[in-house]
């Protein structure tokens, strides 16, 4: 099985789940790490006073790679950070710039500071209407980053046999 595990990371949250998740599947699936980056370069201040507030409208961020094609993929996995309760610009950006994805199998994971967010089921919506068929949502919070039971469940989605239909 091949997976691509696509995300955004600012503050390296996000990377370490998707770091954490490639490593638990190898011997399982052959993933492979797509990370999203915006071309605006934030920093931890400007991600709070101007990406947050585009964040919240949904905006779309120019981003690299420009195009993601996903044509020989099983499964894809994508992971955001929370901002102001919802993905980022940039991976907004991203299922904007998918290519080849209708009718893959998707899972979506997000990173946050604090509680609960809507962040993961608002881009798992965003996909869907892209045509991914979302096996699954997981959050992951700053503290419990390297949660044995989050994780596992997180693998458990990716690895999981596909869905009828």
């Amino acid at each position: 099985m091949r997976v691509a595990i696509v995300y955004h990371s600012l503050s390296g949250n996000t990377r370490r789940v998707a770091e954490l998740l490639a490593g638990r599947l190898a011997g399982t699936a052959d993933a492979d790490l797509i990370e999203v980056r915006d071309q605006y370069q934030y920093t931890t201040l400007t991600a709070y006073t101007s990406g947050a507030p585009r964040a919240m409208r949904g905006e779309t961020a120019e981003i690299e790679p420009a195009e993601i094609d996903l044509a020989g993929y099983d499964v894809v996995v994508f992971g955001t950070p929370v901002w102001a309760q919802a993905p980022t610009p940039a991976m907004n950006g991203a299922v904007a710039a998918l290519r080849n994805v209708e009718g893959k199998e998707g899972v979506v994971f997000a990173t946050s500071g604090g509680g609960p967010s809507p962040a993961a089921e608002t881009l798992a919506a965003e996909l869907a209407a892209r045509g991914v068929r979302i096996r699954g949502t997981a959050q992951f919070e700053r503290k419990d980053l390297e949660n044995e039971a989050a994780m596992s469940e997180l693998v458990e989605l990716v690895t999981r046999p596909p869905s009828a239909g």
